[in-house]
């Protein structure tokens, strides 16, 4: 009785909050048109005019109503915990949407909003459950780590939100993922907030993929759904029971976890190499990321890349899984995993490289 009550009130919770999104997101787009404040393209711009922004207050309104209703299943009290992280979060993505924050700024708030979340009990990471061999981590070792994990996935995630609908729809394809493995261990709580989530980006997409009535989520949107993976990814990683419910071995999970938001971690750290590489900041801009290269080298519509990025993090998901539930190695998973990823980066060089060498071609004939 209680599994058809829950499926009905994620069904509901998941319409309530994409409807909540569609009302939302043109109350917000009609501010920002009022008080003029636009994103201007730039030279890593994949945009040619001023398109407003600010969409992610949509997703902050939305997340705090859904902490409401979803309260009766927090027994944990995890909310307390995640709420001031997730609004500071909020204020550094408005405040840097609006004047610009220099990266020192950002990064001390967003460590600031992590240890919100690392404070709670149930996200200290005890143990890695046999993953390479690893059981038992102290603390000294387990809040840095969850530190670190946290920081990279919500730079991460604020760095993949380049082209239309790409960081909405592949946080999408991350949070159902995290919704279904909270759903099955019985974390009724977690897998809600991430469906509450999961409708308020399907609503935006309906406006960040339009050509007429095109919003931008901004950093007020990619950090807020940046910070709430990282927690749900910290949440899966200190497991402490309801292990054995899960369809394969609890060695498996931070496996698991990394592949659920691989793309985007594989791309920051992509771009981040090249960067340092060239003598340049990690942080300065240029037109590296996988977004960037597909389109530059294919010229894909936005709409078209993002399918086909989100399409291949569900793939390399899925084939994980599979891999999993048919009893493969660890190892041959971490080596399938590098595989992908070295197929994955010597395709980018590639297709950058052939467009560098038109480009320069292309000036050649011009003169």
């Amino acid at each position: 009785m209680f599994a058809d009550n829950i499926i009905i009130y994620t069904s509901v919770l998941l319409l309530g909050c994409l409807l909540a999104s569609v009302y939302l997101v043109p109350k917000v787009k009609r501010i920002v048109y009022s008080k003029r404040l636009m994103d201007e393209p730039n030279i890593r711009s994949s945009h040619s005019k001023s398109i407003p922004s600010l969409g992610g207050i949509a997703f902050f309104i939305i997340f705090i109503f859904g902490l409401y209703f979803n309260d009766q299943f927090d027994v944990n009290n995890i909310a307390m915990s995640i709420l001031p992280g997730i609004t500071l979060m909020f204020f550094l993505g408005l405040k840097d949407d609006l004047v610009s924050l220099s990266a020192r700024v950002k990064f001390g708030g967003q460590i600031l909003a992590c240890l919100f979340v690392l404070f709670h009990y149930k996200f200290e990471i005890e143990s890695f459950h046999g993953f390479f061999g690893i059981y038992n981590l102290p603390i000294w070792i387990s809040v840095p780590l969850a530190l670190l994990i946290m920081i990279a996935i919500i730079n991460a995630y604020n760095l993949v939100d380049g082209i239309d609908g790409l960081a909405a729809s592949i946080s999408t394809v991350a949070l159902t993922c995290f919704a279904i493995c909270f759903f099955w261990i019985g974390r009724y709580f977690l897998a809600l907030t991430a469906v509450t989530m999961i409708g308020a980006l399907i609503g935006f997409l309906f406006f960040n993929l339009s050509e007429r009535r095109k919003i931008f989520m901004g950093d007020t949107g990619s950090l807020v759904i940046g910070f709430l993976l990282a927690v749900l990814s910290i949440r899966l990683l200190a497991l402490d029971e309801g292990l054995s419910a899960l369809p394969f071995d609890a060695r498996f999970v931070p496996l698991i976890m990394g592949t659920f938001i691989l793309i985007p971690l594989f791309d920051v750290l992509r771009v981040f190499s090249v960067r340092i590489l060239q003598g340049n900041s990690p942080f300065s801009p240029d037109r590296n990321h996988i977004h960037h290269v597909i389109i530059d080298r294919f010229k894909w519509s936005h709409r078209r890349t993002s399918f086909a990025i989100s399409c291949l993090s569900f793939l390399i998901i899925m084939c994980v899984l599979v891999l999993i539930l048919l009893k493969f190695d660890l190892i041959i998973l971490v080596l399938f995993l590098s595989s992908v990823i070295f197929g994955l980066t010597a395709m980018l060089y590639t297709w950058r490289k052939a467009t560098m060498i038109s480009l320069e071609a292309g000036k050649i004939n011009d003169k």
